[in-house]
Parts: structure tokens; sequence; C-alpha cells
């Protein structure tokens, strides 16, 4: 994997400052309508789609692999879908989240014998420990199920667990380099705070474009890898 390019391809591209301007602007602008019945979150599905679409370039070799902001349409759509992939792998994170904070705080809702009251806070400690195993599990999976889902745009494809599985086995060091990379691209881009804050969204944005070009190198590796 070229790591180097990873984190210096979005430089390379002729109109970097208006792609990454308007990236990082549609993020400010979902934070700020946030509140307006989830709006903001709508408005981030696009994010979604253009990190998808740079897999989809980076995997078919693209020299300048930045799409133009020209298809929201079409970003928003497979935006949406990204997003989707994402909430289904971390429903059973959620799932378990929920009930260990149910019961480590239903001792101090109603008045429970102090015997009970124990069992439930360890109840709640375990299942929040489950919790953090069932959401690191999901963070690693994710990867393969986005690269499927870039490979045959159907939303089936990021949950055929078995062939995941393979893909990752067959290409696991790398994987683990892609995987460990995006989390120190998304560490590096929380340096944005120190921009007045607002450049917090200008680097995270950069982060998963970094992201997307490290799961595009895996995609072209095993795509190479199938062809004859």
């Amino acid at each position: 994997m070229d790591i180097g390019s990873a984190f210096t391809f979005v430089f390379d591209d002729d109109d970097w400052i208006k792609k990454l301007a308007i990236g990082g602007g549609i993020a400010i602008g979902g934070l700020i309508l946030l509140p307006l019945l989830l709006v903001g979150v709508l408005l981030w599905f696009p994010l979604g789609g253009y990190m998808l679409q740079v897999i989809k370039n980076v995997r078919d070799g693209h020299e300048k692999p930045l799409p133009e902001w020209d298809d929201f349409g079409g970003l928003f759509k497979t935006g949406f879908f990204v997003f989707l992939i994402g909430l289904i792998y971390n429903v059973p994170s959620l799932i378990f989240s929920c009930a260990s904070t149910l019961a480590q705080q239903a001792p101090q809702m109603t008045d429970l014998d102090s015997n009970v009251a124990g069992a439930l806070i360890t109840i709640g400690t375990c299942l929040g420990c489950l919790q953090i195993i069932l959401s690191l599990a999901a963070t690693i999976l994710l990867p393969a199920g986005l690269i499927r889902y870039a490979q045959y745009d159907t939303l089936g494809a990021a949950f055929q667990f078995g062939d995941m599985f393979s893909f990752i086995r067959e290409n696991i060091g790398d994987y683990v380099i892609a995987v460990i990379l995006s989390w120190v691209a998304s560490l590096i881009a929380f340096f944005g705070v120190i921009l007045c804050v607002v450049g917090v969204f200008f680097t995270v944005f950069w982060a998963s474009l970094v992201t997307g070009n490290l799961y595009g190198q895996l995609a072209r590796k095993a795509q190479a890898s199938e062809m004859p």
C-alpha cells in the first residue's frame, strides 16, 4: 500500500481547495441544522457518498481520485446507504449500550434491595464490556462491508460476512494497516480544533478522504488478485 499518497493525494488535485471547502462547508451546515428535525444528519449524507466515490476512483486507478461535487442527488443516495450500513453494523453495540445504562441506572431510579442493586450494577458493567467488544468488532468489519458495497453497489453485499471474512483473511496485513491508519487520520483531524474549532470540520472531512483512499487501495489490490 502507498501510505504516503493516502495522506497527501487530496492536495494533488488542482481544485483541492474548492472540493475540501465544499465538504467542510457541508459538515458545518449539517451541524448548524442538526436541531431542525435531523435535517443536519440528512445534509451529511453526501459526505458519505463522496467518500465512497473516492474508494471507487482509487480502486479504478484514477489519476485524480477526488470527484466533482456535481451530483448531489447521487452522493446523497449513496451516502444514505453508507450511513445505513454503519448503523446496522452498530445496532448490537447500541442495544448493549442501552441495556448497560439501564441496568446501572435502575438502582438510582428505584428503591431496590442492596443485593439486587449490586447485581444490576454488575450486570450493567458486564454488558458495557460486551458493548465495547461489539463496537470494536463493528469498526473492524465495516471497512470490508463498505469496500464490498462500493464493488457491487448492492446493500446485501455489505452483509455477506463469509465473503467479507475471506477478503479480510486474504488481505490481512494491508487490512490491518488500513484500519489503523484510518484511526490515525481521525486523530490527526481533531487537531483542527486548534483552527478556531471550525477547522475541525475540514480536517475531519480530509480524514474521511484519507480513509476512502486506503479502502480504495485495498479494493484495487483485492481486485487485481482476482484477475486471471
